[in-house]
């Protein structure tokens, strides 16, 4: 997803005014130049798909060709590292590509598979098996051309033109929509707790009818629910956004849990440590976790009425049928972090969570070409998560001290919920 370096271009001085076009103070041009370059520092700062950058500043009214040469070389050279690049295509493929440009400048945005099948055996292109058309399909939507997954319920159309797919999802999370619909129990309740009904999608896709959503909507939902863009509950059909779920503190989300008249044992905090987190990836997280365990329920008293404990960077996940024992899974500044709570048995461990949330990482990463690094680290069950977490190194010693509370707590305390005991043996 994030490519191993990186080409910068600022455009400077490109004003209605010619005497401003061209800029006769260099010192000022130099100035905003030095700016954009102490501004990209800041937000490249720490990340780990900051790995190579190379940046151009160009005029609309002064560089010659050359820079722009360059700008074209230089893309060329990392388009030469891209995964595709060199890969031999049949002749056949090509021209099939060539009739799914036309269809899409045709303004048809989806097809069906069998309709493409019959196009690819005309005599002009000739791709006879439908396992050779399914083929070339996957390549286009490797190289993002279309989108296409030969999977149950996805396998049955094609998306032509990729943009529609993203004007579909914008429909669904635009906030200009007609009053009488911001005003509707299901617009509320979708702001309120992600929830979205069938009716306020099919309400929403209405506003742009010539792009002909509706017509597709079964399908698009599932390709919504294949991107973690929109995720079933676990037994049940109930459908969730969690890009629209609300934000709510750490604090009051535990506060809705546990007044404190009844004790509850935390274990310490499991972190996944990121160099560079993508802004998308918890949904991918806390969609998975949605598909695995029944979403824990409360009574929310500002809605007063109950609701899935879901929020946004937030999830609360039932680990049993009693309701006593739950599975906090939280975002932080680069960082996931999982923490149990549990209101009748103490002291169990779970190993099992953590090692599952590893393999999905890492499943994701392979999925959509992801070149992000973790570690895992450990906060105090009392702690904040996203500052002062330790690594198993740090825990070698019997006890360490830890500078939120001012106090020495036990290693093992941090570590022995997550099976990681034997480690600092």
């Amino acid at each position: 997803m994030f490519p191993k370096s990186t080409v910068y271009i600022a455009a400077f001085n490109v004003h209605v005014n010619a005497s401003q076009i061209v800029g006769s103070k260099s010192s000022e041009r130099d100035q905003r130049k030095q700016q954009f370059i102490d501004n990209l520092g800041q937000v490249l700062y720490n990340q780990e798909k900051r790995t190579s950058e190379k940046i151009y500043f160009i005029s609309n009214t002064e560089d010659d060709d050359g820079v722009f040469e360059e700008i074209r070389e230089e893309i060329s050279r990392q388009a030469m590292t891209m995964r595709d690049w060199g890969q031999d295509c049949p002749l056949k493929w090509l021209l099939f590509q060539q009739v799914l440009l036309k269809l899409k400048e045709s303004n048809v945005s989806i097809s069906s598979i069998q309709r493409l099948l019959k196009i690819a055996k005309h005599e002009d292109i000739s791709i006879i098996k439908d396992d050779d058309v399914k083929q070339c399909l996957q390549y286009c939507h490797d190289i993002g051309t279309v989108v296409y997954f030969n999977e149950e319920k996805l396998a049955d159309y094609v998306i032509l033109d990729p943009k529609w797919l993203i004007d579909a999802f914008r429909c669904l999370v635009s906030d200009k929509i007609e009053n009488d619909i911001k005003v509707s129990d299901d617009w509320q309740t979708l702001k309120d707790t992600g929830q979205i009904s069938e009716s306020l999608i099919s309400l929403l896709f209405s506003k742009e009818p010539e792009l002909k959503f509706e017509d597709n909507k079964e399908h698009l939902i599932e390709v919504m629910k294949r991107f973690d863009i929109i995720v079933n509950l676990k037994d049940s059909t109930a459908l969730y956004m969690p890009c629209m779920i609300k934000s709510c503190s750490f604090f009051e989300v535990q506060r809705q849990f546990s007044d404190g008249n009844q004790p509850t044992h935390k274990t310490s905090w499991l972190c996944l440590e990121f160099k560079f987190l993508p802004p998308a990836f918890f949904n991918h997280i806390i969609a998975w976790y949605i598909k695995q365990y029944h979403v824990s329920v409360i009574l929310d008293k500002q809605i007063r009425r109950k609701r899935k404990a879901l929020y946004r960077q937030i999830g609360v996940f039932d680990l049993d049928s009693s309701g006593c024992e739950q599975l906090v899974v939280c975002e932080g500044p680069n960082t996931i972090a999982l923490q149990v709570w549990d209101s009748s048995k103490p002291n169990k461990t779970y190993g099992k969570l953590g090692s599952d949330l590893f393999r999905f990482v890492d499943t994701l990463r392979k999925r959509y070409s992801l070149h992000i690094q973790y570690s895992f680290t450990f906060t105090c069950k009392d702690g904040d998560f996203t500052f002062n977490r330790k690594t198993i190194e740090d825990l070698v010693p019997q006890e360490y001290r830890c500078f939120e509370h001012n106090t020495n707590h036990i290693s093992d305390d941090l570590v022995k919920p997550w099976d990681y005991s034997k480690t600092l043996w």
